[in-house]
């Protein structure tokens, strides 16, 4: 069976408990081309029907059972093929410092009916779920609104009747309990106060994001938790924009993997860095590549400025926080400076507030 997605863990802390957890899901597709999904009421998303394999179950017994426990309906053993697997982290909401490894197999396969409308209802009491029959993209869009995060199900979506692809545009994000976990983990590796730095970036992020239309606040606060998130492999300079930006994109979060790397150079150029250049010419290069290729987006300008209002011990003047490293390092580049400056104007124009009063800085 193919891996369509997986997220490295060779990242993680050895004292972090990982619990592997399989679940067999199966894509059911009736005639004008929707599928079978069952709807959460309680979480208010949607998903293939499926779940969890027994230790005594193969997965054609698992994806049977489960499926008729949510749907009523009768998996056709003999209709059952593999498509393929999505390994990703879950974070615990009820064991500390505890991620699952998630391995979901999908199986294309055909079903019927196994009960009438009446206990077809019953089912539904029972399992929390409702079967409906639904457009993928229609149920991924639901799913995006309902900001339902680190989860993949609906990123399969029927393209014909042969083949299934993962759907673009959904990137993969951090939920708020994973970043918390994530910064968490990596402040026992190396603490310091990159850590509320972060903090206070994230508080901020938010804050504006509250106040600009189009973006939303939870994501932006995410982004600023995990944007210093390549300190957790040591105290560096360059080399945390780097592994920052490998170590997200291991764990499949390609746009907080972004923002680790756009957040420390506000003018597209990587001479922007104020600090030890401790990465070699194949990496710098790397770096130079990636900036050239991409466009700015207000989550960049965003968590930009954030950065740069951010000390450990709280939120200060931009003209406070370039002064501190200007002291530290002996210089701040003009056109970095200038270009600060732009990115507060830029969202006090978008928020019609004066950005200190939202981000309650001290100045």
């Amino acid at each position: 069976m193919k891996t369509l997605f997986k997220m490295d863990m060779k990242n993680y802390a050895d004292s972090d408990t990982r619990i592997r957890r399989p679940s067999a899901r199966a894509v059911i597709r009736v005639a004008d081309g929707r599928l079978a999904l069952v709807y959460s009421r309680k979480h208010q998303y949607y998903k293939f029907p499926g779940g969890g394999i027994r230790d005594d179950e193969d997965h054609a017994e698992a994806l049977a059972r489960e499926v008729r426990e949510e749907t009523g309906l009768r998996i056709r053993r003999d209709s059952i093929r593999e498509y393929g697997s999505v390994l990703r982290l879950q974070k615990s909401g009820r064991q500390e410092d505890t991620v699952f490894e998630q391995e979901n197999f999908y199986y294309t396969c055909s079903a019927e009916t196994a009960a009438g409308r009446q206990n077809l209802n019953a089912y539904e009491k029972e399992s929390g779920f409702e079967l409906q029959y639904v457009h993928a993209r229609e149920a991924a869009a639901m799913n995006k609104a309902c900001k339902v995060q680190d989860d993949f199900d609906l990123v399969m979506i029927a393209r014909d009747t042969a083949t299934l692809e993962i759907v673009s545009g959904l990137t993969p994000e951090p939920s708020v309990s994973m970043a918390e976990f994530l910064l968490k983990t990596a402040v026992k590796t190396n603490p310091g106060p990159w850590e509320q730095h972060s903090r206070y970036a994230a508080e901020s992020a938010g804050r504006i994001a509250e106040r600009c239309p189009g973006l939303d606040p939870e994501r932006a606060y995410i982004y600023g938790l995990l944007h210093d998130i390549g300190r957790k492999f040591g105290i560096s300079g360059l080399a945390h924009v780097y592994d920052g930006y490998h170590y997200l994109m291991e764990l499949g979060y390609a746009n907080a993997a972004r923002i680790a790397l756009t957040h420390s150079f506000n003018l597209k150029d990587i001479r922007d860095y104020i600090g030890k250049f401790d990465i070699n010419e194949s990496e710098q290069e790397e770096i130079r590549a990636f900036l050239a290729e991409i466009e700015y987006n207000d989550y960049d300008f965003l968590i930009q400025l954030c950065d740069a209002i951010a000390k450990a011990d709280g939120i200060v003047s931009l003209e406070e926080r370039m002064n501190d490293v200007k002291s530290r390092y002996g210089y701040y580049p003009q056109k970095k400076w200038d270009r600060n400056i732009w990115l507060k104007k830029y969202f006090e124009e978008k928020m019609q507030e004066e950005l200190y009063q939202v981000v309650g800085a001290g100045v």
